[in-house]
């Protein structure tokens, strides 16, 4: 039987039933708990670069920051991101075949990218967007996780709901994103050089395939302020022909893609350029507009501070928008980079709060009390990422390079100590809203019966 009642705006109207349910609930499991072990890395990761608690590692930390520098990103920004899109997918386009094989497929190929990072194997690879430890089961992770994904985003594209609404047409866009991103990996794979072994040219692999999932993580937030905005304000921040124009315009920046693997060689210099300079041509735009218009509707109100669409809504926004600004400063070298894109991902990841206890455990019928500690995970989370950003770009403006630790960091001032510092105490204050959110979350996804 089929649910059709108080369902969040933007939603079919017809609701899902108990089929759909268990499928969305299994894609939401998978994202949560990827966020989990993030968390949990992230954590130790901070310890690593902690002046005085890094010794209290129980693993030798030089060896160990690595290794789990890779797993982190993966998970908080790949199989978290993706898991998203696969159930944003599955929401928009019930069908349990489809949701429920791409969800065992993705599930598998997560549990695959922990063993060798839990087992010590493999050499890290700290490529851009997508690093890896170069082993074979971690490269074969990555690949169930991307065909799992592959199939609701499929069934979305090749069987189009009937009813309109923010859902369908941004997990649609951010769908396309996807496949283009993966026809990029797979022409950079084709085109790599004879004879190149396992791990030897994963920046290549990775690098405009990689760009173009930003295409996709940008695209599943616009769809998050799109549809929180809806919640918030009753109606979305965007009309719709002005929605439609932006995914037509996000999908339109990234079609020449493939194109360029066509033109340049994939381990040339230009290829690099290339796609450095449609990330710059055509993602900055839809961002904009979308912002501009969420923001007209926060200042015109109503503004409730209780309601986690609303509070998701305006700390994304304000997060993205530190994250932005830095942008400008980020040369690459040093720990500004990291602040930049660290801002930009607490953005995404609090607008994806948002929507989760706005929206989705809703439409899973377990929507359950938002209360005080529902509240409570946006400040902690939105909060701690402020003060970690800040630090990280406190001290890379005294010069402290990205992805080291311990005395390579060279914190010899006060201000590299001070940065690095409230570099640690920000990221645990945020990992702990995290926790929180995870915690709140995988209660009302476990729950025995719906609420």
């Amino acid at each position: 039987m089929r649910d059709t009642l108080e369902l969040p705006p933007g939603l079919p109207p017809v609701g899902l039933d108990a089929a759909a349910r268990r499928a969305l609930s299994g894609w939401l499991l998978l994202a949560v708990g990827s966020l989990a072990v993030a968390g949990a890395l992230a954590l130790l990761l901070a310890m690593a670069r902690t002046p005085g608690i890094q010794d209290w590692l129980p693993w030798p930390w030089q060896s160990f920051f690595r290794k789990a520098l890779v797993a982190h990103v993966v998970f908080a920004f790949v199989v978290w991101y993706l898991a998203t899109l696969g159930g944003l997918a599955a929401a928009a386009r019930p069908g349990s075949i489809a949701s429920l094989a791409g969800l065992a497929l993705a599930t598998s190929g997560a549990i695959l990218l922990l063993v060798p990072t839990l087992t010590n194997q493999g050499e890290p690879s700290l490529n851009n967007y997508v690093p890896v430890l170069v082993h074979p089961l971690f490269y074969g992770g990555l690949a169930l996780l991307a065909v799992g994904v592959s199939l609701p985003v499929l069934h979305l594209l090749l069987r189009p709901p009937v009813w309109g609404g923010p859902l369908a047409l941004g997990a649609g866009s951010a769908g396309v994103l996807y496949l283009l991103a993966l026809v990029c990996i797979g022409l950079a794979w084709l085109r790599l050089p004879a004879g190149a072994t396992l791990g030897s040219y994963d920046e290549q692999l990775f690098w405009g395939g990689g760009h173009l999932l930003q295409f996709v993580h940008t695209m599943l937030l616009l769809t998050a302020w799109q549809m929180l905005s809806e919640q918030a304000f009753e109606h979305p921040a965007l009309p719709p022909r002005a929605w439609r124009a932006v995914c037509g315009l996000m999908v339109a920046a990234a079609l020449p893609g493939p194109v360029l693997y066509a033109l340049h060689e994939t381990t040339g210099a230009e290829l690099r350029q290339a796609f450095t300079r449609l990330y710059w041509i055509g993602l900055p735009l839809p961002p904009v507009i979308v912002g501009a218009a969420v923001l007209r509707e926060i200042l015109q109100g109503p503004r409730n501070w209780r309601a986690p669409a609303f509070l998701g809504l305006v700390l994304s926004l304000g997060l993205f928008g530190v994250g932005g600004a830095m942008g400008f400063f980020a040369d690459g070298a040093d720990t500004r980079t990291p602040a930049h894109y660290h801002a930009v991902i607490g953005g995404v990841n609090l607008a994806f709060m948002g929507l989760f206890f706005a929206i989705l455990l809703p439409v899973l019928l377990r929507s359950g009390e938002n209360g005080r500690a529902v509240r409570l995970q946006f400040w902690l989370y939105g909060g701690g990422m402020v003060v970690f950003v800040a630090g990280m770009f406190i001290a890379g403006s005294e010069g402290v390079a990205r992805k080291i630790a311990g005395e390579a960091q060279g914190l010899n001032s006060t201000v590299k100590l001070l940065g690095m510092t409230m570099t640690g105490v920000g990221a645990t204050i945020a990992v702990i809203g995290g926790a929180l959110f995870v915690w709140l979350a995988l209660r009302r996804l476990t729950a025995s019966s719906p609420r």
